[in-house]
Order: structure tokens, then sequence, then C-alpha cells
């Protein structure tokens, strides 16, 4: 039988273990990024359930808590059990995010001991990293820093005028976006002197946002490049508009002017995928924000990964933290961000509208990249109602909730009312949802015992 998840950021499987080597460098990874689980039992090649025998469930459950105890720093909390899977007994242990990172294998030493989690894999944590784990410890984020090299005479009283109606050197310090100094000048924070200073690039390096139009895959034909600076909200809108010129695929006359009235991708999902990626980049990384146009795609590359506890696995459930809240603040006073956690699903339910086909989400070691697809889904594709949805993540988000109606699981999953009327009638036939009540108080609930049947289905022997 095969295991229905692959492995990612917060899941790793292992056959068998001959030493413990591999499986401390994913517990201390694990610790200091999101938490994972470690399935010993199975294959991680073809996801294969082989299970584990007396002696090896035995001599694991004894010596591994021994083994991690005796090799990481600080301390690390685990969950160690059994798991049956149709008769096959493997062994999970379940890591958690732990609260006095950088944990680091005591063999290797501090730092070069400290393993971060990327995709699937582990890897030494590097200067970069370390920076952020130093940072933490000390309480404050990047965004809150001092930025010395100007004050608050040099900012900007236009772009100030944008998000105060008076604004002072008091205002900015009650704020976040600036501090007092020992000598009377008011320092703006890093977040201050994003959004209120011109020539921010030059304090805050690569904190702008390179666009660049490619004939080909291969990057060797350039259209155009256009890099934009000048404050965030100023930044953001010239953006906007310069991606308005470049995605517009047909034009109507507005009294003398052509104006476009038609894209490639919907802007809906390039406004959110555009804030998000200024909201959310990680300014402490010394790279810029590329958006890259192909004939078939725009990428977003933004420095950062997923914030914790965001990761590819969750993006839908609607889970939201912010690494730059001062930033966010100000990007939602002025209306262009929405209500917190549902920027992702506005980004997939546009695409959808429009029968692009899904957004792709991938974490990089230093960045994440979002990919808007422009070219269309079938007519076939479109309209089938068998798309492969995550159940498991379907299961847990409205298990939480309680019973929720059709409008609210169109909403989450990105689909149309009707749509997901359909979806929801087809996991009625699979008896993974049941309906409550009828006409417009009806309702739907994911059952329990049905979805632990569907997940036994899916995993029966292959032949």
């Amino acid at each position: 039988m095969r295991y229905p998840s692959v492995e990612s950021k917060i899941l790793e499987f292992k056959e068998r273990l001959n030493d413990y080597t591999r499986l401390l460098e994913t517990v201390t990874a694990f610790a200091n990024t999101q938490g994972g689980t470690i399935i010993i039992g199975i294959r991680d090649v073809d996801r294969m359930i082989i299970g584990l025998n007396d002696e090896e469930l035995r001599r694991y459950n004894q010596e591994i808590p021994e083994a991690i105890a005796d090799a990481i720093s600080p301390q690390i909390a685990i969950d160690l059990y059994e798991q049956n899977f149709d008769g096959n007994v493997c062994v999970t242990i379940r890591v958690f995010p732990g609260p006095q990172q950088p944990y680091f294998l005591k063999r290797a030493g501090y730092p070069n001991g400290v393993f971060l989690r990327y995709g699937s894999h582990n890897r030494q944590a590097d200067s970069y990293a370390m920076e952020q784990f130093n940072r933490t410890r000390q309480g404050r984020r990047f965004e809150q820093q001092p930025c010395p090299q100007i004050s608050w005479e040099d900012l900007s009283r236009d772009l100030l005028a944008d998000l105060f109606v008076r604004a002072d050197p008091s205002v900015l310090i009650g704020t976040g976006y600036a501090l007092p100094d020992t000598s009377g000048r008011t320092i703006p924070t890093v977040a201050g002197t994003l959004l209120f200073y011109h020539d921010h690039q030059n304090i805050i390096a690569e904190s702008g946002i390179t666009i660049s139009s490619y004939t080909d895959e291969s990057k060797r034909q350039l259209i155009q490049k256009q890099e934009f600076s000048g404050g965030i909200i100023g930044m953001l809108e010239q953006a906007f508009s310069y991606l308005q010129t470049l995605l517009a695929t047909r034009y109507g006359r507005d009294g003398l002017v052509q104006k476009p009235i038609a894209y490639s991708v919907p802007l809906d999902a390039v406004r959110e995928a555009l804030v998000n990626a200024v909201a959310h980049r990680a300014y402490d990384y010394e790279a810029p924000t590329r958006i890259t146009l192909f004939p078939d795609r725009i990428e977003f590359l933004n420095p950062g990964t997923f914030y914790a506890p965001i990761n590819p696995d969750n993006l839908r459930e609607g889970l939201s933290r912010y690494r730059n809240p001062l930033i966010a603040d100000a990007l939602r006073k002025k209306g262009y961000m929405e209500k917190q956690g549902i920027g992702i699903n506005l980004i997939i339910a546009s695409c959808r509208e429009a029968h692009l086909r899904e957004p792709q989400f991938i974490e990089l070691e230093h960045h994440v990249k979002l990919v808007l697809i422009t070219s269309p889904v079938q007519r076939t594709e479109r309209e089938s109602v068998s798309d492969p949805y995550d159940t498991e993540a379907l299961r847990i988000h409205f298990s939480a909730l309680g019973p929720f109606t059709a409008r609210e699981f169109a909403h989450y999953i990105g689909r149309s009312v009707s749509l997901a009327k359909k979806i929801l009638f087809t996991l009625q036939q699979q008896r993974i949802v049941e309906m409550i009540g009828r006409g417009p108080a009806t309702k739907y609930r994911f059952l329990q015992d049905s979805y632990t049947a569907l997940i036994a289905s899916e995993m029966t022997p292959e032949r």
C-alpha cells in the first residue's frame, strides 16, 4: 500500500535506519523551521508502506528518544508513537517548532550543526539564516530596525501624506515607523524608510521591484525591463500600471485614447500577487522582487521563504502571519490589502474564473515563486468536477469550523457556488460528506469514519 502524501517541508519517510545521522539532521531541521513528521517504515522512493517488525519497533522506541536527547541542543520536544496502516506498523515522530531556536547537533557544534528544512531536504543554515535567528532572539523584526543614515527631515512629505493627515516625529514614533535617538534625532525604522523615503534602495539594498519581459524561455531575447523604487506605495502603483500595459491583449477607444480592455491574466490575481510580494518579502535578503513575463506565464520571485506557519501544504487554509506587520498595516490603510488570510484564495479563484490553469506556489531556498499560467484550461478539463483536491486539508479545515454552506466551500476552493455544489454532491456519493437540512438552510459536514475508509481505499496494495 502507498502513503497518500509525498515528502515535503513538514513530512519525511524512512524505510529503515542503520544509523541515526540523517534522522537527527531532520529532527534538528524541523525544530528550526516549522516542525514536521517523520514516519519510519515507509519507502521514500515510492511511498510504499513497508512497516517494521517487532524487534525494530522495540529498538526504535527505546533508542530514538535517547539519541535525540544526547545529540541535539537545546532539548527538543517530540512525540514518538506507533501507527498501524492496515496491518503494517510504523514509528511516527512528531517534531514541534522549538521555542529556543536555533537547535544544533552537538557533534558539529554551533553554528555548523544548525540545519533548516527547505522543501523535502535539509540544509545547513547559512549566515543569513543565523542573522535571522539572532534577531528573533532579540525580539525585534527587521522592519523595526533603525536606519541611522537618515532622519525624520529626510522623509518625503508627499509620501507621509499618503497615510497621515498630520505627520510629525511623535506620530511616526508612536506608530513604529521611527525611533528616538539619544542625540535628539528621530530615526526612521526600516518600515518607515521603505514607505516614506524615495531613495530607500540606498539604505535597504535591492528593496525595489524589477519587471522583465522575454520572448523565449532561455531569456535570450529581452523585450523590455523596468525597475521601480521611490517608496512602497508609489512603487506598487507604478509597477501595477506597467504590468497592465504588458499584459494587455485587447484595446478599446476611450475618447481619443486607446485603453486596455482585456488581459492575459486577471488583474485581480496580478494585484494580489504584487501586493503580497511587497508586504511579505524578506527585506533583509539583498535581492529585488523580480517579476518575469514569458510567452506562457508570469513569475513572481520574492525574497524569503514562506513565513511560519505557512507552507505549500496549507496555503489554502486561510492561515496568515505577517513578516512585516508595519508595512502590511500601511497597505491595508491604503486599501491595497484585503482581509488577512484570503489573498492566496483570491489569486486562485480569479484564475479559475478566467479558465486559466491553477497558479503554482513554489518554495525555494531563499525565495518563494508564484507562477501565473496564461494558457487556458481546455473546456473538458474546466467542466470536470473531479479535480484532485486535497481531501485531507478540506476535512481538517471544515471539521474545525463545523457545518458549512456551499458558498463557504466555494470561497475556500476558489470556485463558483454552482460548481462547488457539484463537487459536494460527488463527495456525498463517495460518503465523504453529508448534507444537513434542505433549501436555503442546507449545510454540509465531513464524515470522519468515511474519510478514514477513503484513505484506506486509496492505500490498497498495488498489483
